[in-house]
């Protein structure tokens, strides 16, 4: 199978709202953004050498605006499946609010603006996930593990080749709700449903063989041992940002 590689595709400026392209033999979306983010991750194909044909799954990491905002249209634009884990379901076809429980002073601050209350267009996934799922019947060589903890039904990805993992919203990195600046100071993110899931979750994906960098949706990406390190203040009830 063709190597595959990790592509990110910004939403914002300053590195503060990614999702990623997998790019093997076809191409596999992690995330859609904010709403309208089909256009960007068209943009980002077209970069990439590819098109819009060539997507063969739609992979949503979580029911976040940010993250869930442009699949619906992308789905319709590439006739791609969409793809999540069934507790997310309820939050991507909007019958409940994805949990947005501050982690500190910039969660706080963020839930005054509107980015976190945007509205998106509701979906039912095609393809949904309860096990490790393995992602190489699409065409790229990589694995979505259901890792949970900043939602009920977070997934993150996994590249075994490369060793990049797609942590999606487990970390960030920067400041305030990551990116902006120093995006590989690990920090968290501005919500946690389940802090002590994070944290456990975080400690599996640090296991996995061959492990080469975090990718995370705002800011990154992470070096292994900053997020070790993170993890050890973490679990010492100390939770500052680590570098």
């Amino acid at each position: 199978m063709t190597e595959t590689t990790v592509v990110g595709v910004s939403h914002s400026p300053l590195n503060t709202a990614k999702s990623f392209l997998l790019v093997g033999e076809r191409v596999v979306v992690v995330d859609g953004g904010t709403p309208g983010g089909e256009r960007r991750i068209e943009r980002a194909l077209v970069v990439a050498g590819r098109t819009l044909a060539d997507v063969s799954l739609i992979l949503v990491t979580h029911g976040h605006p940010d993250h869930a905002g442009g699949v619906a249209a992308l789905r319709r634009m590439t006739g791609a499946p969409i793809a999540a884990d069934r507790d997310e379901i309820p939050y991507l076809e909007r019958h409940e609010r994805a949990p947005t429980n501050p982690t500190g002073l910039a969660g706080r601050l963020f839930l005054w603006t509107p980015l976190p209350h945007e509205a998106f267009e509701p979906f039912t996934p095609d393809v949904v996930i309860d096990d490790t799922f393995d992602l190489r019947r699409y065409g790229v060589d990589a694995r979505a593990y259901r890792s949970g903890g900043h939602t009920k039904g977070s997934l993150s990805v996994f590249v075994p080749e490369t060793g990049d993992v797609i942590a999606a919203d487990l970390l960030a990195g920067g400041i305030g709700i990551g990116g902006v600046m120093f995006h590989g100071r690990v920090i968290d993110p501005p919500f946690h449903d389940d802090f002590a899931r994070v944290r456990t979750a975080v400690a599996e994906l640090l296991a996995l063989d061959g492990l080469r960098a975090f990718h995370v949706c705002h800011g990154g990406p992470l070096r292994p041992r900053d997020v070790e390190r993170w993890l050890a203040r973490s679990a010492s009830g100390r939770r500052g940002a680590v570098r």
